[in-house]
C-alpha cells in the first residue's frame, strides 16, 4: 500500500484519538462511547478526499481504541502510511527565491520530512522567515520579515498558543506600482508549528491572504 496520509492529517488523527481516549475514560455508558468512536471516525474520514477500501479500513480501526495502549498501537499502525514532504535540494530552494541574493538555506538533512507539512526556516541575520509548501500548481514560496513577540500568542497557521512573531510580507496593492505590507502572527519555530498543524488549508489561507489585493 502506498503512503496516503499527510502530516497534517496524521496530526488530526492523533488529536481525535486523544480526545476519544480522554472522553472514554470519563464516560461509562457504552452507547455514548460507541457514539464518540463513530464521531471521531467521521471527523477523520472527512479530511480525506478519496480513500481506497483498504485505506478506509485502516482508519476505521479507531473503533477498537479504548485506552492509551490501544491508541498508541493504532497510531503506530498508521505511521508507515505517512507521506513525507517532497524532497527538495538547495538549488531548487534558490530557484523559489530568485530575488534573494544571499539566501540562507537550511540544512535539509536535519528535517524530519514525515513530520513536515510546510518547510519553514528563519534567517535571524536578516530578520526574515521563509516558508515553502507543495500546491496543485507546484511549490508555493513566501518570504517576509519576522519580528518576535515578547508574549505567547495564537499562531495563524497551526491555531495553537505558542511563541510567535509578526510575519510581514510585501503584497501588490490596488494602485499601480504600489505595495502593501500584509501579515499575521505565526510560530517562530516552524518545526513545532508542523507538529501542531492539523489542517494544511490554514497554511494555504494564510499565504492567500498575504497576496490578496
Amino acid at each position: 500500500m502506498q503512503a496516503f496520509i499527510r502530516n497534517d492529517q496524521y496530526n488530526n488523527i492523533k488529536e481525535q484519538v486523544q480526545q476519544l481516549v480522554n472522553s472514554s475514560a470519563a464516560v461509562r455508558d457504552i452507547d455514548i462511547i460507541f457514539g464518540l468512536r463513530s464521531l471521531a471516525e467521521e471527523k477523520i474520514l472527512n479530511r480525506f478526499e478519496k480513500l481506497s477500501e483498504e485505506e478506509a479500513e485502516m482508519i476505521k480501526r479507531i473503533q477498537g481504541v479504548q485506552d492509551e495502549i490501544d491508541a498508541e498501537l493504532f497510531l503506530a499502525q498508521l505511521r508507515p502510511s505517512i507521506k513525507p514532504f517532497p524532497a527538495l535540494t538547495e538549488q531548487q530552494l534558490r530557484k523559489l527565491f530568485p530575488k534573494v541574493k544571499h539566501l540562507h538555506v537550511p540544512k535539509l538533512d536535519e528535517f524530519d520530512w514525515e513530520k513536515t507539512s510546510y518547510l519553514g526556516w528563519n534567517d535571524p541575520g536578516q530578520q526574515a522567515k521563509y516558508m515553502v509548501a507543495p500546491h496543485e500548481d507546484g511549490m508555493m514560496a513566501v518570504r517576509g520579515t519576522m519580528t518576535p513577540s515578547s508574549q505567547p500568542g495564537m499562531c495563524t497557521i497551526c491555531n495553537k498558543l505558542e511563541s510567535v512573531g509578526l510575519f510581514m510580507a510585501d503584497s501588490i496593492g490596488r494602485g499601480q506600482g504600489t505595495y502593501v505590507k500584509r501579515g499575521n502572527y505565526v510560530c517562530r519555530d516552524s518545526a513545532k508549528c508542523n507538529r501542531n498543524l492539523t489542517d494544511i488549508n490554514r497554511f494555504y489561507s494564510f499565504i492567500s491572504n498575504l497576496h490578496a489585493s
